[in-house]
């Protein structure tokens, strides 16, 4: 994989659980802030994982609710508010469109009231009678995997170059093929926008049987990413957008700098520290600052950490985004870029949120908010099946 490629940020947006401004987002960062609450999307006290970091209020009403849920419409809100922000000219065949999603799941809040009272054969019990009939006529129209991309397009004038990705590392695939696109010159501006949704029944049970999802049964009793006593991660949700353009053509808009990648190694679960570490190598120059994957699993945080260690020295600075806003699923890369910008223009790192007693072991895990005169940081995420993710994010 070529990972070269460095563009320019000029817009953003973002929908997350600790809020829709990225300074406030960051302010609460710094407070050591956690979006961690039982789950307010269903009742799941009788789940593995009861908690969940959920956006708070609903997308504003749109036409486009016949054929987008929820997330979707987030999706698309922070996408046209990237691009208004932006002040990118371009529209029509010269920007490009990139979407990065979860990929595609059951709508269990349909499918349980059609299901619930299916019995034997369906011909002799009437299943359109028993539950069938209550599908909206437009049910399989919401499970097309590019409807927000499709829309979102007409909306914003979006004609070029785009693509439609999905899988927990969606987000970084998304502005990988966004920067490939402007360094091809196909576009002069792409706008990448990726939501995603940990906290729905099908999630939580998976994340909850996997093991991979906290069992606290209280906020106060969730344990931070690279902690000793590290037990599972909180399942969250996030839109957020990007306006890319090659720096020249930024000019003095350019807000930030960002470079992707993105791999697969094959793995049932999480992906191995070595794909990690593989990823900061491709991007690191000389990199200090590391917001990490934070599985909040010993044994993983470990390796994690003995692998970034020889990649970027023993002692650079461990972050852990995630362990305030809950992990973020395919939506991750966009928030972190838009976060760690921020935290970097201000001067300010965020400590790992709810961090007690960090694991022994190389890298520095950020206890408390702390200065900084660094003005770049790598960002990276994980998920099932084998899937990351990384960035460089640097400011002017």
């Amino acid at each position: 994989m070529n990972h070269a490629g460095r563009m320019a940020v000029t817009g953003f947006a973002l929908r997350t659980p600790l809020g829709d401004d990225a300074a406030a987002v960051l302010r609460r960062l710094l407070a050591g802030e956690r979006a961690a609450a039982p789950n307010a999307h269903f009742d799941a006290s009788t789940y593995a994982c009861r908690l969940a970091a959920t956006i708070p209020g609903a997308p504003r009403p749109t036409k486009h609710r016949k054929f987008v849920k929820r997330m979707g419409l987030f999706g698309m809100e922070v996408g046209a508010e990237a691009l208004a922000r932006s002040g990118a000219p371009a529209k029509g065949a010269r920007l490009g469109l990139f979407c990065g999603y979860g990929g595609l799941r059951a709508h269990w809040d349909d499918l349980m009231p059609v299901l619930e009272r299916q019995a034997g054969d369906a011909r002799a019990t009437g299943a359109w009678a028993q539950g069938f009939s209550l599908l909206h006529p437009f049910w399989m129209l919401f499970h097309l995997s590019n409807n927000a991309h499709a829309l979102l397009s007409i909306d914003v004038d979006s004609k070029g170059d785009g693509t439609t990705t999905a899988g927990s590392n969606a987000g970084a695939q998304a502005l990988r093929s966004a920067i490939v696109a402007l360094a091809m010159g196909s576009v002069d501006a792409a706008l990448v926008f990726a939501y995603d949704s940990l906290v729905e029944p099908e999630t939580i049970l998976s994340l909850g049987v996997s093991g991979a999802a906290t069992k606290a049964a209280t906020p106060a009793a969730v344990v931070a990413p690279y902690d000793e006593r590290a037990a599972g991660i909180v399942p969250g949700e996030a839109a957020a957008a990007v306006v890319l353009e090659r720096p020249e053509d930024a000019g003095e808009r350019a807000i930030s700098f960002v470079s992707a990648a993105a791999t697969a190694d094959g793995a049932v679960d999480f992906p191995t520290p070595r794909a990690i570490a593989s990823l900061a190598a491709a991007l690191s120059a000389g990199d200090t600052i590391v917001d990490g994957a934070a599985l909040a699993s010993p044994v993983r945080d470990a390796a994690e950490r003995a692998a970034l260690a020889d990649v970027l020295g023993p002692s650079a600075t461990l972050l852990a985004l995630t362990a305030s806003t809950g992990q973020l699923g395919g939506a991750t890369a966009v928030v972190q870029a838009i976060l760690l910008a921020e935290a970097l223009r201000a001067g300010t790192l965020p400590p790992i949120a709810g961090l007690d007693r960090p694991a022994e072991g190389p890298l520095r895990p950020l206890v408390r908010a702390e200065e900084t005169r660094s003005r770049s940081a790598l960002a990276l995420s994980a998920g099932m099946p084998g899937l990351a993710g990384a960035l460089r994010v640097e400011v002017p």
